[in-house]
């Protein structure tokens, strides 16, 4: 009985080991280090307005050795600005800190500069958080393999793109809204907080044209996958009808 115990046990560590080596492939080039990277960055990435991850997929999706040739890039890409949008959210709330009077001051009624830099911090951020989240339990849950279907990218990369263009928005109303009184004086006592406001209102309002444009690009993809689907169902229903027929 021991043998037979023992040989039991070693199939099971067997094939438990052919499962993990099915569900996870460990790089053996440059490129698929790269495509790895980009895969496992995506999630972290949501939290930075700029998405690289999120079009290298796309381009995997519409050509899969593009995407391949250009993940090393995109992961390069990806890390660069991630320590930059570190840089910037430490400066941001280092700004937010030190020029926490300016909350008060007489120009803030009319240009929420203050309030501004502390919005386009939190809501971004926590949102890319949460979408974060939800995107690594997807990944973990894999229901394409699973359940035989995913949520389709486009949903996931939409509330992200929206929120930047209404806060681009909002950010462009009130920078063209400052006086040359208030400017002065933001120049003059609170000039790192008017420099992040400034910095802040350009960075969305390129992720919201950049985030659009990528929606757009995954809707048309998303849209192609079904029509593909539904004549590939059309194409199967008429030969069976052909088989039955016959």
């Amino acid at each position: 009985e021991e043998p037979l115990r023992l040989k039991a046990a070693q199939r099971m560590g067997e094939s438990s080991e052919e499962k993990k080596d099915e569900e996870f492939k460990w790089p053996t080039t440059f490129n698929e280090f790269s495509d790895l990277m980009v895969k496992h960055l995506a999630p972290v990435e949501e939290v930075s307005p700029f998405k690289l991850g999120q079009i290298q997929i796309l381009i995997k999706d519409l050509n899969a050795d593009a995407g391949e040739a250009v993940a090393p890039y995109f992961a390069i890409g990806m890390v660069f600005f991630l320590m930059l949008f570190v840089a910037y959210f430490v400066l941001a709330v280092v700004s937010i800190i030190v020029d926490f009077d300016a909350m008060d001051a007489a120009c803030a009624e009319d240009s929420w500069v203050w309030l501004y830099v502390l919005l386009a911090i939190v809501i971004p951020t926590s949102l890319g958080f949460v979408m974060g989240l939800v995107k690594t339990v997807l990944t973990m849950a894999d229901l394409k393999k699973n359940v035989g279907w995913e949520i389709p990218p486009v949903f996931l990369a939409l509330p992200g793109p929206l929120l930047y263009i209404v806060l681009a928005i909002l950010g462009i109303t009130l920078w063209s809204g400052i006086t040359d009184e208030c400017s002065e004086f933001y120049e003059g006592t609170h000039n790192l907080l008017f420099i992040i406001f400034k910095i802040q209102v350009v960075i969305l309002s390129i992720a919201a044209v950049f985030g659009m444009i990528t929606c757009l690009a995954q809707g048309s993809v998303f849209i192609s996958q079904l029509t593909s689907g539904e004549k590939k169902d059309d194409d199967k229903s008429e030969d069976d009808d052909a088989v039955k027929s016959a």
